[in-house]
């Protein structure tokens, strides 16, 4: 995943830091033993800060952590995978953006167009042809069917009649009729979308000739004046 890091000016040189977390010998600090040295280090500056905002890179951070805990298999984790359907759905759309504003200038004015169209924009641009009935392009439909379900849900009703099943009474009871896209609501599925997402993305970025360390990059740069104290 896209490292998060900074970098902090001062007065006479530059400090370049890894994390923006507590280190690892100060993580393991009792709390107040580490809050009282933050407020030790309180100061007067005058900061400046820049980020430049990577959609695709934080969606596909989300999504993976997203993943990561819906594998554990925790109470409620059926909404933890539904969760991971439309970050996965998300992140691809965020990608398309990201790819298309470094490709193409006219990009805003594909902005409100279908994920699939602005897709074949892409393709087009980088002459490349792809089979719509494979993996990883194949889970596209599947996936944006369930996000598309899940964004613009309304009531409906379910019938299932006269069918027959060999179970026992108890799970023949907790059954019941299925939309469509609940049957992709699976670890299974989940993480195919994630890593058919993935696997577009990289593909088509270093199709366009892109660093690909650059994809996910996340974090932010600042500095700071220190102001002395009187």
């Amino acid at each position: 995943m896209g490292n998060l890091f900074s970098t902090a000016a001062v007065i006479g040189g530059v400090i370049r830091l890894s994390e923006d977390e507590p280190t690892a010998s100060e993580s393991c600090l009792p709390i107040n033993i580490h809050r009282r040295r933050q407020l030790e280090d309180i100061i007067k500056a005058k900061i400046s800060r820049s980020r430049e905002v990577n959609m695709f890179g934080e969606l596909s951070h989300a999504n993976y952590v997203l993943l990561d805990n819906a594998k554990r298999q925790n109470d409620g984790y059926l909404y933890e995978i539904m969760s991971c359907l439309v970050f996965s759905a998300f992140k691809h759309e965020a990608f398309i953006n990201h790819l298309g504003y470094a490709l193409l200038p006219d990009w805003h004015k594909l902005e409100r167009e279908r994920h699939s169209y602005k897709q074949t924009a892409i393709l087009t641009e980088l002459n490349l042809s792809i089979d719509k009935g494979q993996r990883p392009f194949q889970t596209l439909h599947g996936l944006f069917n369930a996000r598309d379900k899940l964004a613009h849900g309304k009531p409906q009703t379910l019938n299932s009649d006269s069918v027959v099943e060999s179970s026992s009474r108890e799970m023949m009871r907790r059954r019941k009729p299925s939309m469509k896209w609940e049957s992709l609501c699976t670890l299974d599925f989940s993480q195919r979308a994630y890593d058919d997402t993935e696997e577009i993305a990289e593909m088509l970025w270093t199709a366009a000739g892109f660093d690909i360390s650059e994809l996910r990059a996340r974090g932010h740069s600042y500095a700071i004046s220190e102001i002395p104290n009187p």
